[in-house]
């Protein structure tokens, strides 16, 4: 009768220890449900920032090609200018009214949504702007962005009302030439105006992106913390239980086989002296590719994509006893490789000295964590790097140039007519025009030559260690060939020049913001020029 008490209440035991398992191992389930749904969040997020970050490009030249045409205009009183100056402008008033909408207590999402239409941003990206601009509003970087967005509406009002003047001048003809010097004196003003306030909302919403990614990041790494940390607990659990077992059962493998077997995670026995693995849990040979015949066959270094780092692991655990979480790179059988989080302890397994290890495989979390960081630094459409992402590098370059006394040329690439094809074409084949053109400019270019996009069709390309004008012109001509061939994008065959304008360091200047401002001139220069050429900055333009 005692004998079979004690069998029921072993029997009750180990159903209850089952059933405890199954609540740990759904308690992982919800964790890494929850990481993978805050993955797919912050990447939303990051999105809708390149959004913003790529509106700005287009606002920015909207301003710009505004302002060359008015100025056009009051040279030559020709009504196109005119009309393209109201189309340009049309762009930014565009995204003024989706801003002012999304800044009341109850806006109207489809007007939003269609000033944002109106200001050149593509349709896919609309929702994720007005989801980022009502929620995250608040939060002190995009509240200044926003602020400095509106601060230009002062400057936008101030050409609206001297566009009106203008043209009331030429009808009147009373366009002397004193008056237009006047004019084109006011137009320069509110350009130079306007220029910083587009270069600190660019800057103030990249350092946003950058603060909501770190934050995301935070909380990803909090969940992942959680989840780790219950793994390990657990299998802190296991290795005190199978300590007990050592004690009180006389090495009873029997049992501490039966226990490990239940773990929701990998676990492997091995021994020291030899690596031979003597023992693997179901999970652990799924997660191998291995049967359980191979067992006594295999060594853990087969396992290691860096089988250096198995030593030092036991190097590590023979001299404290133990190792916890270790982040290393291991691969199964067939030579896939996944990322792995170790907790290895020193123990007796059939009186040889052994290491039991288990593992939480993370492939998930690094691939994550590196798909969070491409996507806030690289261009969605075409996979260049970004206007923070060049930033960056350019800051980078101009520090190793300014201590080697070395020079580098800053080329600003922008489409001509480019919005004729979106117009005429629709945005999936401006699309495939734009991934076409980031492929050309690459292939083009020397390997450490630097290619991003700043928005719209604007490229900017950094070249390290040419000096010469003639340098510059070379490599100028060498794109303006590269992008003047025809592209056939389904079925449809289209042609597109550029304008490039080049500014050299430190010839033309040692501040970026400098040498990126002489280079956007330089290329409207080039647009005036004809277009499908280039102009270097000169001194006094």
């Amino acid at each position: 009768m005692k004998t079979d008490l004690s069998a029921t209440d072993s029997h009750a035991a180990r159903a209850g220890q089952a059933r405890g398992l199954i609540v740990i191992v759904w308690v992982f389930v919800g964790l890494v449900v929850l990481l993978l749904l805050l993955a797919s969040y912050s990447m939303s997020l990051m999105s809708a920032s390149r959004a913003y970050v790529g509106g700005e490009g287009l606002w920015s030249k909207a301003q710009k090609q505004a302002v060359h045409a008015l100025l056009r205009y009051t040279l030559d009183h020709q009504p196109t200018d005119f009309q393209r100056y109201e189309s340009e402008l049309a762009v930014i008033l565009g995204d003024r009214q989706a801003r002012l909408e999304l800044e009341k207590p109850d806006p109207d999402l489809a007007v939003a949504r269609q000033g944002f239409l109106q200001g050149g941003n593509h349709p896919d990206d609309i929702d994720g702007m007005v989801h980022l601009f009502r929620v995250f509003h608040r939060v002190p970087d995009i509240d200044r962005a926003i602020a400095i967005w509106a601060e230009a509406d002062v400057h936008i009002d101030q050409l609206i009302a001297l566009g009106e003047r203008v043209r009331a001048s030429v009808r009147a003809g009373q366009m002397t030439p004193a008056v237009s010097r006047t004019y084109r004196q006011q137009l320069e003003d509110i350009d130079r105006m306007l220029t910083p306030l587009e270069h600190a909302f660019s800057s103030t919403l990249a350092g946003a992106a950058r603060q909501t990614s770190f934050a995301l990041r935070v909380l990803m790494f909090a969940v992942a913390f959680v989840l780790l940390a219950g793994a390990y607990l657990f299998s802190r659990r296991l290795l005190q239980q199978n300590a007990n077992f050592q004690r009180t059962l006389l090495d009873s493998e029997t049992q501490l086989r039966s226990v490990l077997q239940l773990a929701p995670l990998p676990i492997l026995i091995v021994r020291r002296d030899d690596a031979i693995l003597v023992y693997a849990n179901e999970r652990a040979l799924a997660q191998f590719r291995i049967s359980a015949q191979e067992l006594g066959r295999r060594k853990a270094d087969d396992f290691y994509v860096r089988p250096q780092e198995r030593t030092q692991l036991v190097a590590s655990i023979w001299q404290s006893g133990s190792v916890r979480d270790r982040e290393v790179e291991l691969q199964d059988h067939s030579g896939g490789r996944f990322w792995a989080l170790l907790s290895c302890q020193r123990i007796s397994f059939g009186e040889r000295d052994c290491v039991l290890t288990t593992l939480t495989n993370i492939d998930e979390r690094k691939r994550a964590q590196q798909e969070l960081h491409h996507r806030a630094f690289h261009d969605e459409l075409t996979g260049l790097p970004n206007r923070s992402m060049f930033m960056d590098a350019l800051n980078r370059t101009r520090h190793r140039v300014e201590r080697k006394n070395g020079v580098f040329l800053l080329f600003f690439v922008d489409l001509d007519d480019f919005k004729v094809i979106n117009d005429t074409h629709g945005h999936r084949l401006g699309d495939l025009l734009l991934r076409e053109v980031a492929l050309r400019l690459r292939l083009c270019l020397r390997e450490g030559d630097l290619v991003a996009r700043l928005g719209g069709d604007e490229f900017v390309i950094l070249v390290e260690g040419e000096e010469r004008v003639e340098d510059a012109a070379t490599i100028a001509h060498k794109i303006l060939s590269a992008l003047a061939s025809d592209y056939v994008l389904d079925g449809q065959t289209l042609k597109v020049t550029a304008s490039i304008g080049i500014s050299r360091y430190p010839h033309d200047g040692t501040e970026l913001g400098e040498l990126m401002r002489r280079a956007d001139a330089a290329m409207y220069q080039a647009k005036a020029g004809g277009r499908n050429t280039f102009r270097t900055h000169a001194p006094g333009n």
